[in-house]
Formats: C-alpha cells, sequence, structure tokens
C-alpha cells in the first residue's frame, strides 16, 4: 500500500521540487557575502537561521501533498473503490498524512543539508532548525486534514491563504478593515499560529527554546487532525 502511494505523490514531488528550488533563492543566508554580514545579523544568516525557510517548506509541502487528500476522494467518488473492502477511512487517510508528513521532513533534511552544500561549500549544522519544520509540518497537516475533509474542492486554496501572513503580515490589518470583529475573530481562530512559530524561532536562535510555544503550536494541528478523524468516524461512505 506505502508504494503505491508514494507512486501517486510522484506528480506532487515535482512541484516540491520546484518549492525547494524557490526557498533556496528566497533563502538570504545561501546568497550572503562574509565581508558584508551586519554581527547584528550573523546568527539569521548562519546555519540556525535557515530554519524559517525550513518551516516555510514543511508548510507548503503539506499544503502541496495533501491538498485534495480527502475531498477529491468524495468528490469524484474513489471512496466507492477503496471501501469496498473492509478498510477503515481513518486507518486509510491517517497513513496518507503520515506518509506526506514522513515525505515532508526528508524533504526538509535534504535542503538543509544539500542547499548548505550547494551555497557554502560545506554543512554548517542547524539540524536543531529541523524542530520548527516538524512543528509547522504539524500545524499544516493538521490545518489540511480538516479541511480537506470537510470541504468538498478549494482546501489546499484555503490552507495557502492562510499561510500567506507568514510572508505578508500586512495582510491580516487589510483584512480587518474590511470586515466585522466577529468575522475576524473566527479567521484568526482558524490562522496558524505564527506568532508561537516565530517564538520558536527566536528560541533557537537564542538557544533558549519556549516549549510553551512548541506545546501551542502543536496543540493548534493536533486540534484540527482530531476533529478531522473524528468527521471521519461520523461520516457515511459509500
Amino acid at each position: 500500500m506505502i508504494p503505491i502511494l508514494l507512486r501517486d505523490l510522484r506528480w506532487r514531488l515535482l512541484l516540491l521540487l520546484l518549492v525547494c528550488v524557490t526557498l533556496y533563492f528566497l533563502e538570504p543566508a545561501f546568497h550572503r557575502h562574509e565581508e558584508t554580514v551586519d554581527p547584528e545579523f550573523a546568527q539569521e544568516l548562519g546555519p540556525l537561521g535557515i530554519s524559517a525557510t525550513l518551516a516555510y517548506l514543511a508548510g507548503l509541502s503539506m499544503i502541496v501533498l495533501l491538498a485534495g487528500f480527502v475531498s477529491t476522494d468524495r468528490r469524484e467518488g474513489h471512496t466507492r473503490l477503496y471501501f469496498s473492502h473492509p478498510t477503515s477511512p481513518l486507518t486509510f487517510y491517517g497513513l496518507r498524512w503520515a506518509i506526506a508528513f514522513g515525505v515532508t521532513l526528508v524533504t526538509v533534511f535534504f535542503f538543509l543539508v544539500f542547499g548548505q552544500l550547494l551555497a557554502w561549500g560545506r554543512f554548517m549544522g542547524g539540524a536543531s532548525g529541523i524542530l520548527l519544520a516538524a512543528v509547522a509540518a504539524v500545524v499544516y497537516g493538521g490545518l489540511m486534514a480538516f479541511l480537506s475533509t470537510a470541504l468538498r474542492r478549494g482546501d489546499a486554496w484555503v490552507a495557502f491563504l492562510l499561510f500567506l501572513p507568514t510572508f505578508f503580515p500586512q495582510i491580516l490589518s487589510l483584512v480587518e478593515l474590511g470586515i466585522s470583529q466577529s468575522v475576524y475573530r473566527g479567521i484568526l481562530f482558524l490562522l496558524p499560529p505564527h506568532g508561537a512559530l516565530q517564538d520558536i524561532y527566536q528560541g533557537l536562535l537564542q538557544q533558549a527554546m519556549g516549549w510553551s510555544a512548541v506545546a501551542f503550536a502543536v496543540g493548534y494541528g493536533v486540534f484540527w487532525l482530531l476533529l478531522a478523524g473524528l468527521l471521519l468516524r461520523v461520516r457515511e461512505w459509500p
């Protein structure tokens, strides 16, 4: 079953490769010059500074790999085939989620290592930054699981829109001006915990990890995962 599911991801892996290439060129640390580095920002332009890009990669990877992983099956009737045998929807989609999570962490690892080899000619560390990437994968993986289970289409686009404030935080200020406070609070509830992820990043740089931020961010992802699992259990399948 696992080789079949991995084979089904082959085109998504090509898109994920494109994401890796794009983030490589956007990562300042990979294009710095030693003589122009401000000492104040040297840490952010070192191996641990890459952690933020690893988190972006992990979040986008889960969105790409899990796009429509439940909703497309329901919409196109694939569930009639999958569950014509005594297969639990929770087990089937849980396995697909776990594969996406595993592929994401492997991708993050290779990006960290080969990005440094390509940019700097050697590996200089920063493996602890994979923690931030793993947390981001849980956050966006949980969100994608819920959206794909609850919606019939457009789950990846919704998740991507919720991801955008990571790069453009001013979006939230613009959104707040155009909608009611109740709707805005609902959006904030759905919105991934960017503040907690930023706290984890700063903790990595300062070597003083804030585990409360880790727990909050992981709890966010687990909440949506559990809600998705509940929907899978109570939904009637063909």
